[in-house]
């Protein structure tokens, strides 16, 4: 090879290397994802690079741009406030073509609740899979009711079927996520513990073989009695074999002669009830 042609390669090597630095990727985000508060918004007008601009959503959802001032972006896809800004470019510049993209996701956020290894809210650059999600927050635990799992979309659930999808690796349930999505992942009711009625704390316990779980241990648990308990009236809900079984109880006696051992082992699934006094 001539010294001039090595040369003339060097250069193009040069400049690629150069370019691949110089030039940031766009994050992944699907075509209809909505642009939020914080998130950074790239605007150029063809033929007009003086009214190119690089804006952040302010917290009221709106970006600034030269020639139009503020204009709303938050709550609207790249799409959309690329039909906007055409519209409010025209009444200043002759037939603008308007190109928006995506710089930064700072917006999108997600929750999980329930039983998953690290439940609250995780924050991501670019969106994310439900599968990628779940990975994020640590895995689902033992436990997690999956029939019962749900992806929380504002006031509306996304039917998304967990069996399909961590049993069967059916990847058509691997949604992506929008913005403020919460994954719910309830216990299993096998796994768990109800005391319901007067007590201080009514709600579910974590079913563990190790701790013994008894009809007083689970009170104590919760909080304890209210004043309105009808203690000598208790009764556990039991399922056994497809019948619903009663078991009754009279935490009075049991209080009364605790070294007796009345006391009643609890299972998991059990419902145990404290109705309110008659008088």
């Amino acid at each position: 090879m001539r010294m001039g042609n090595w040369n003339l390669l060097r250069c193009l090597v040069l400049v690629s290397a150069i370019a691949a630095i110089a030039v940031t990727p766009a994050p992944a985000v699907a075509k209809d994802y909505v642009i939020g508060v914080a998130d950074v918004i790239a605007v150029s007008v063809l033929d007009n690079r003086e009214l190119d601009a690089v804006a952040t959503v302010n917290p009221g959802g709106k970006i600034a741009l030269p020639l139009v001032g503020e204009v709303q972006a938050s709550g609207l896809t790249a799409a959309e406030l690329t039909q906007r800004l055409t519209d409010e470019y025209a009444k200043k510049v002759k037939s603008p073509v308007v190109t928006v993209s995506l710089r930064e996701v700072n917006s999108y956020r997600f929750y999980f609740v329930g039983k998953v290894a690290k439940p609250g809210m995780y924050a991501s650059r670019s969106e994310v899979t439900l599968l990628q999600a779940i990975s994020i927050a640590g895995g689902i635990l033992d436990g997690a009711d999956l029939a019962q799992a749900y992806v929380a979309r504002g006031k509306d659930r996304v039917p998304v079927d967990f069996v399909r999808l961590m049993r069967q690796g059916d990847l058509t349930q691997n949604i992506t996520l929008n913005a403020d999505d919460t994954i719910v992942l309830p216990d299993n009711p096998q796994h768990v513990i109800y005391v319901m009625g007067e007590v201080k704390l009514p709600g579910m316990l974590p079913f563990v073989k190790e701790r013994n779980w008894t009809a007083t241990k689970a009170v104590a648990a919760v909080g304890g009695f209210t004043q309105f308990a009808g203690k000598g009236r208790s009764y556990i809900i039991r399922e056994d074999g497809g019948r619903k079984l009663m078991i009754p109880i009279d935490f009075n006696d049991l209080m009364k002669n605790p070294e007796a051992g009345k006391d009643v082992p609890l299972s998991a699934g059990d419902i145990l009830v404290v109705p309110q006094s008659l008088f």
